[in-house]
């Protein structure tokens, strides 16, 4: 299972080529029109996308006790109750099953950005769940733009990924957003201000990462 699937793209191109034994990939996320675009753009007979909020044990129960390996990149950082997340992680896997799980720290929505949570946390919390701690560590990650317009695409790829942005995350305030380029501009200008330059005056993106593999 792949959980905060996206588009896709993730889903399709890294984790299925790695699983292609599997009769089936479930890959979820609670943005509908995410999975509507992975629908359209990253089909494959043996991926089964389906909205769902990990989050929400009402809209996973269905795969309890049922999956045997579970990923989840860049998507605990934006979940506000990690400790039940990772709780219903714990029930989906059947024993042996295993997690990896890759996310910011210190950034988004997650309690880890006011409160500043560590590997040590994390290993304490995920071990009186019940799991067992196969990894654990902290990564800081450096991304090197070539130019300043990659730095400024690499957040919205497209049109389509602006418009569910924004559909998803605005629809109570869609009167006062910027349009792409104005939201492109803005976004690189406080991205620049809190990451700076190399030595080489390109525009780089540093994130404090925490990659956690898990067994039930």
């Amino acid at each position: 299972m792949d959980v905060g699937c996206g588009a896709g793209g993730t889903t399709a191109k890294l984790i299925f080529p790695l699983f292609t034994q599997s009769k089936k990939i479930f890959a979820v996320d609670f943005l509908p029109g995410m999975i509507d675009l992975a629908k359209r753009e990253n089909s494959h007979p043996s991926i089964e996308y389906s909205v769902a909020n990990i989050g929400d044990w009402s809209t996973v129960k269905q795969w309890e006790d049922q999956i045997t390996k579970l990923v989840s990149v860049h998507c605990f950082e934006w979940v506000k109750d990690q400790k039940k997340c990772f709780q219903n992680v714990f029930k989906l896997l059947k024993k042996g099953g295993q997690a990896a799980l890759c996310f910011g720290i210190d950034n988004y929505v997650s309690e880890s950005h006011y409160k500043k949570y560590h590997a040590s946390y994390y290993k304490q919390i995920l071990e009186d769940i019940g799991f067992d701690i196969v990894y654990c560590k902290e990564e800081v990650k450096i991304d090197v733009f070539s130019s300043d317009e990659e730095y400024k695409i690499g957040y919205l790829n497209d049109d389509l990924d602006y418009e569910i942005f924004l559909i998803n995350l605005c629809l109570d305030v869609l009167h006062s957003i910027p349009t792409k380029e104005e939201f492109q501009k803005d976004l690189f200008q406080e991205l620049l201000k809190q990451n700076g330059r190399n030595k080489d005056g390109l525009p780089f993106h540093t994130a404090n990462m925490i990659e956690i593999i898990i067994r039930k």
